[in-house]
């Protein structure tokens, strides 16, 4: 319960702010400094907290990577999973292609990490970058349809990363207008 002190509110402390000021903070230096050269000091320190008082939280810094790419990867899992169920494959088409640009500009930080930093991509994050991969194939797999040629299968890889890198480069462009372009330029390229 919060109280107020001379008209100020006074913030109480949840057990879980702690965790998520680490997983924020880390955001932060990953995408500045990349996954690699932030230290744990260097986030313990940001945080305002002891190394030991991290390690409580985070026993490794790829379990704080994996913290903070997990729910957009369990976004990006369900809009797939959502898209095979669909009827059509223009829906399916539209159901992947719209969703998981939806939850890459929802979560553009982490998805800079994801694309943008090879450093991530090391043994210690292998699960989690496997299943990142598994869902992007998944998805370039649905875009293709029955039966596709090679070609298809190239168009299909083309349009995703259509859609889904320049979320990455173009931060400074407004979400709805990057989101139809992006959709547009893929769509061109399935149509093709």
């Amino acid at each position: 319960m919060s109280t107020e002190d001379e008209g100020q509110p006074l913030l109480r402390t949840e057990p879980g702010d702690t965790r998520s000021r680490i997983i924020e903070t880390a955001r932060e230096l990953f995408t500045t400094q990349t996954y690699r050269a932030a230290s744990m000091r260097d986030i313990a320190e940001r945080v305002g907290i002891t190394k030991p008082s991290l390690y409580h939280h985070f026993r490794s810094k790829s379990e704080i990577l994996a913290s903070l790419v997990g729910p957009p990867i369990e976004q990006l899992e369900s809009v797939v999973d959502g898209a095979a169920a669909r009827a059509t494959q223009a829906e399916i088409r539209q159901h992947v292609l719209g969703g998981c640009l939806d939850v890459m500009l929802a979560h553009r930080e982490t998805m800079a990490l994801l694309l943008r930093d090879a450093s991530v991509y090391s043994d210690e994050t292998t699960e989690v970058m496997s299943r990142m991969v598994r869902i992007v194939n998944r998805a370039i797999d649905l875009l293709t349809g029955p039966d596709p040629d090679w070609r298809r299968r190239v168009r299909a890889a083309q349009a995703f990363a259509a859609a889904t890198d320049p979320v990455s480069q173009l931060a400074d462009v407004p979400v709805d207008d990057l989101r139809a372009e992006l959709l547009s330029g893929a769509n061109a390229i399935l149509d093709r």
